[in-house]
């Protein structure tokens, strides 16, 4: 085959390869940080960049570079740690290469020498090549636990990461030396290729561990969440019951104190009953028991902690979304919330939450002292006990998941942000019941 010839082939081979590469990339990613149409548009980049490089310069040292470089750049479009964009770029390329030196290898006596131009002139072996690539990615598509979006420990990153370069310099070296029978140098290529399938299906398998993990761990947060309100829950019980005692004995004078005729001391007992009867301050009137239980129980220490409230809540009575979902996320978000105001002089908190169209719209604001570990698009815990703490926002963005929803954090100097969208139906549609409540304590 002439070099023209062959050169046109490679183009279109090219162009399939590019297309195996982002079916490949999307096996480690599920979210683009771009839109559709800037998405095919970099990996067209992609493809004309590479294309032009072999076409001329044909020296497999520039072609990796330029092919490692690319593709990592084109992981970045993709949501997720820079440290993940290195180990999935190193999987895919290395994995691809192997497969090309090994077709070449079977299709043309392969002597390689990284600073002279390519000899490899088949155009089988390109057809072949994008076949056997296509298949692979195919068959590697079952290991779905890659795309998680928790990061790995240093060490695993490190272990998995080693093993696709350390291969590629034994074969290096084994293309070298050209005294090896092309036996032997087939049987390594072969179990190179093996060792990376290995590594890629151990990365799966770490990532399982990883995501069974921290969902074991949200698991505990939430049941220790769950036992302190059972506690609270108790403790206000018993508080009713001495209330009901108490409210008791003074009631038994005051048929007396009116036979006699003493009217400022009926006057004072009667105060005091007033004082016993008042009401704990509600700053949920929605209409919707479930939420303006949450926050009411939630907010019961606010007015002793001097916290200004400032509560809109516009919703129906009824909603498609279970009780247990709801006291994570607004549990967690009100905790952090009560947490944070603590730390402040200037105490305060707002809530929003509105029903419309098929979607609940929730968002809650507090006053901040402008401190927050955050890690990429994570907020991270400042408490020194990390591994049993900060794991709140984790089971709000878990909850949310099962209604198809999105949660947005964010901060300045003095306020901290969290917003949450879900979609969800009306149970039993009976119109709008809320208020619009407005509730400050000084």
């Amino acid at each position: 085959m002439n070099m023209e010839s062959y050169n046109a082939v490679y183009c279109l081979g090219n162009l399939f390869m590019t297309f195996v590469i982002y079916k490949y990339m999307h096996i480690f990613y599920s979210d683009c940080r771009v839109n559709f149409k800037l998405e095919r548009l970099a990996y067209f980049g992609y493809f004309v960049v590479i294309t032009l490089t072999y076409i001329y310069l044909k020296i497999p040292l520039a072609n990796l570079t330029v092919n490692l470089i690319t593709l990592f750049l084109t992981a970045l479009l993709y949501e997720g740690k820079t440290s993940k964009a290195l180990l999935s770029t190193t999987i895919i390329y290395f994995s691809l290469m192997m497969i090309e030196t090994l077709v070449a290898f079977l299709t043309s006596i392969l002597e390689l020498n990284l600073l002279i131009p390519f000899q490899y002139k088949s155009g089988f072996g390109i057809v072949a090549l994008n076949i056997l690539s296509f298949s692979y990615v195919l068959l590697v598509q079952g290991f779905k636990n890659v795309k998680t979006k928790y990061p790995l420990p240093n060490v695993y990153w490190l272990s998995l990461i080693t093993v696709p370069y350390g291969t590629i310099i034994m074969l290096l070296t084994i293309f070298t030396n050209n005294s090896r029978s092309r036996t032997i140098i087939f049987i390594c290529m072969a179990s190179a290729f093996a060792i990376n399938i290995v590594t890629f299906y151990l990365y799966d398998k770490i990532s399982d561990l990883l995501v069974a993990q921290m969902n074991r761990r949200i698991i505990e947060e939430q049941n220790r969440y769950y036992e302190n309100q059972v506690a609270m829950m108790e403790s206000a019980l018993k508080n009713m019951r001495m209330l009901r005692h108490d409210f008791k004995n003074k009631l038994s004078p005051l048929c007396e104190l009116a036979k006699s005729g003493k009217i400022n001391e009926l006057t004072e007992r009667l105060s005091e009953l007033t004082d016993m009867c008042q009401i704990t301050k509600e700053y949920a009137v929605s209409g919707n028991s479930t939420i303006d239980s949450i926050i009411n129980f939630k907010l019961q220490q606010a007015e002793k902690k001097n916290i200004q409230i400032k509560a809109d809540i516009l919703i129906p009575e009824d909603l498609s979304v279970e009780t247990f979902d709801m006291a994570v996320i607004l549990g967690n978000l009100l905790d952090n919330a009560l947490e944070a105001v603590a730390q402040t002089g200037e105490r305060w908190i707002h809530i929003r939450i509105k029903y419309t169209k098929g979607r609940l719209i929730i968002v809650i604001n507090n006053s901040f002292n402008g401190l927050a570990k955050k890690v990429e698009d994570h907020y991270i815990t400042r408490k020194k006990d990390e591994k049993n703490h900060g794991l709140g926002l984790k089971s709000v963005q878990k909850a949310i998941q099962k209604y198809d929803g999105a949660m947005q954090v964010s901060h300045d100097e003095k306020g901290f942000q969290v917003k949450v969208l879900m979609y969800m139906n009306l149970n039993n549609w009976g119109g709008y019941h809320g208020t619009f409540s407005k509730c400050t304590n000084g």
